[in-house]
C-alpha cells in the first residue's frame, strides 16, 4: 500500500515548484534576456564578435560558426538547348500561322 501512495505523491508533486527555485529561474531568464538585449544593441561588427566570443570563453562553450548550405537550382545543359529549342519552334509557327504572341500581361497573368 506504501507504494502506491508514494507513487501517487510524486505525481502531484511533479508540478509543484517550490518559491526559490521559481525565482530562481525567473532571475536567471531575465539575466538571459538582458545578455541577449545588450548584444542585439552592439552595432560594431568587430565589437558584437569580440563580446560573443568573450562570453562563450567565459561560459566555456566553443565557438561554433553557423554552417549555411545554400542550395542552388541549376540546370543543365540539355534542358537550356531544349527551352531554346521551343521558343524557336513556337516562334516558326507563329510566323506560319499568322498568330499574334502573348502580351506581358497575358504571360504575367498565367504566373
Amino acid at each position: 500500500m506504501e507504494k502506491k501512495k508514494d507513487k501517487q505523491r510524486s505525481k502531484k508533486n511533479i508540478h509543484n515548484v517550490s518559491e526559490p527555485q521559481a525565482a530562481y529561474n525567473i532571475d536567471v531568464n531575465a539575466l538571459k534576456l538582458a545578455g541577449i538585449n545588450a548584444l542585439m544593441g552592439i552595432d560594431n561588427p568587430a565589437i558584437l564578435k569580440k563580446a560573443v566570443e568573450s562570453l562563450l570563453e567565459t561560459a566555456g562553450q566553443p565557438w561554433e560558426k553557423p554552417v549555411v548550405i545554400e542550395e542552388e537550382e541549376t540546370i543543365g545543359k540539355e534542358e537550356i538547348l531544349a527551352g531554346i529549342r521551343k521558343g524557336l519552334l513556337e516562334i516558326k509557327e507563329r510566323r506560319r500561322t499568322g498568330r499574334k504572341p502573348k502580351t506581358a500581361e497575358e504571360l504575367l497573368n498565367e504566373l
